[in-house]
């Protein structure tokens, strides 16, 4: 059984809709935001109904055993005659991700860029992590502040090998480096897994790699000969700055050949719940039969409370440094 607790309002008023809940599914998934929770309740006239409008801009906590596990805005509600009141709300990186502005940096870090966009939006900044990494220059006409964050996130992953990411915990967004954690969930197939699939995929495999300038001048490339010679050649172009140093052309190929010109693996398992499960997220995963006893990283989380009872479904990727 699951210990949950549902609130809805604004300022100093505050409705426990707790006894309401049918069903509610938190989830997420690395470099999208936001998370969400899309919440059904009981909406009859035998008991007191939810009081709730999304266009007054009223706020929804999630707690799990007494633990906020999600804190966000409320932006779809809906009823029917069915008798039930649908709740849809996002953390507040929906901000990032339904603004859009035209930007311009020069010289500066990811961390510099994730600043000065929350700044921008007048949001609650967490911790921000210094990505030291400078990027020569990052212009962006009409687009939205989450997709400038993540270009200079991608750019310093490819120029560093390190990734970042962005998550927002109990109002405040924070800019994170990835990284093994000393201890982490076990996923065992003999205790708390209950079902898994496992797919591999050449689809996004590349073989080859050129480097290139605005200009069209080569700065590097790279050949996987032995895939090459397996599957057959798939090449890629990806354009760099005029200025780019040595040591960030061997960086980039680097990601390339782990991330892009291998055979791509996908595990994902349906599990009884932990919300330390999340995305971005390491466990521990150990599923004999497939010959996987290794971590893993999570790219998307779902987690489902119904019935008292709480389960996850992830999709998990294969950690290349591992």
């Amino acid at each position: 059984m699951n210990d949950i607790k549902l609130l809805v309002g604004k300022g100093s008023k505050f409705f426990d809709g707790t006894m309401l809940v049918q069903k509610a599914v938190l989830s997420g998934r690395r470099g999208d935001a936001p998370r969400t929770l899309s919440v059904t309740l009981d909406d009859s006239e035998q008991h007191s109904r939810l009081k709730v409008n999304c266009g007054q801009g009223q706020a929804v906590y999630f707690y799990l055993g007494g633990k906020e596990v999600f804190r966000g805005l409320l932006m779809t509600d809906g009823r029917g005659n069915s008798r039930s009141l649908t709740l849809k709300a996002y953390d507040n990186c929906i901000y990032l991700c339904n603004n859009k502005g035209s930007f311009s940096y020069k010289k500066k870090t990811a961390t510099f860029i994730f600043k000065d966009c929350l700044k921008k939006l007048g949001l609650k900044l967490g911790t921000a992590v210094e990505t030291q990494f400078v990027i020569g220059e990052l212009v962006k006409k009409a687009t939205t502040y989450w997709d400038v964050i993540q270009d200079a996130l991608s750019q310093t992953y490819k120029s560093t090998g390190i990734r970042y990411y962005v998550s927002s915990s109990k109002g405040k967004i924070s800019l994170k480096k990835r990284t093994v954690p000393a201890s982490m969930p076990i996923l065992d197939l003999g205790s708390n897994i209950q079902t898994y699939d496992m797919q591999r995929s050449i689809y996004n495999t590349r073989t080859r790699l050129t480097l290139t300038t605005s200009k069209g001048g080569s700065k590097g490339s790279y050949v996987n000969s032995n895939l090459e010679k397996v599957i057959g050649k798939f090449a890629d172009m990806e354009s760099v700055d005029e200025k780019i140093t040595a040591t960030e052309i061997k960086q980039r190929i680097q990601v390339f050949k782990m991330e892009t010109s291998a055979v791509s693996q996908e595990l994902k398992v349906k599990a009884t719940g932990n919300m330390k499960c999340v995305s971005g997220a390491c466990v521990y995963m150990s599923i004999p039969t497939v010959s996987i006893k290794r971590r893993m990283y999570i790219e998307e989380d779902t987690h489902t409370f119904e019935n008292g009872h709480h389960v996850m479904d992830l999709k998990l990727s294969f950690d290349k440094t591992a």
